[in-house]
């Protein structure tokens, strides 16, 4: 199963959503609805766990969240270690606009998040969740029009890195590739 090409028996449709074991539910749930401002669907026992339950929430668009903890805030659940098989870290789309303001919002909603770091075509805000996972606030540079396909943005403007043997994918790129892909200037002149 994949997205790519070759003919596979089905195409993913996109994530699910990303589960994550949190130490202590409504302290997660406060983080995620107040610093983040993602809307709580729902909370149910787990059904696989009698002594925890689950919240998904609404990350906006077609994303979503899904927090698993337990029902006994004194329990202590065993930490998470990084390594193979571990989460890195959890990256959410966010506008343009929402990021020039990221900052000064997440440290009214008493969060603590790093300055702005702008990487290639990245714009990007780092801080973490009650429960040590790291959050990632991602925003491009060089917004896509509405209703142009991120992936074919992504996919021409790797074409353009790799025809120029460029080490690094950067908003250059970006900006050709949606430039190309709006019928305007096409091949590798614009891309520096």
């Amino acid at each position: 199963m994949g997205a790519g090409e070759g003919g596979q028996a089905g195409e993913v449709g996109g994530l699910g959503y990303p589960a994550i074991i949190v130490k202590n539910m409504e302290e997660s749930l406060e983080f995620y609805r107040r610093a983040l401002g993602m809307e709580l669907l729902y909370t149910e026992p787990n059904r696989d766990d009698a002594e925890s339950t689950q919240a998904l929430l609404h990350a906006g668009g077609e994303s979503y969240l899904l927090l698993i903890g337990p029902t006994d805030p004194e329990l202590k659940l065993a930490e998470a270690s990084l390594g193979v098989g571990s989460m890195q870290y959890l990256a959410l789309n966010v506008a343009g606009e929402v990021m020039d303001r990221a900052f000064f919002e997440l440290s009214t909603a008493g969060a603590h998040g790093s300055e702005e770091i702008r990487r290639g075509y990245e714009r990007l805000v780092f801080l973490e969740d009650p429960n040590g996972v790291l959050i990632v606030l991602v925003a491009w540079v060089t917004e896509p029009p509405a209703g142009m396909s991120r992936a074919r943005v992504l996919a021409r403007a790797g074409e353009l890195r790799a025809a120029l043997d460029a080490p690094f994918l950067e908003d250059s790129h970006i900006q050709q590739a949606i430039a190309e892909l709006s019928g305007g200037e096409a091949g590798l002149g614009g891309v520096r």
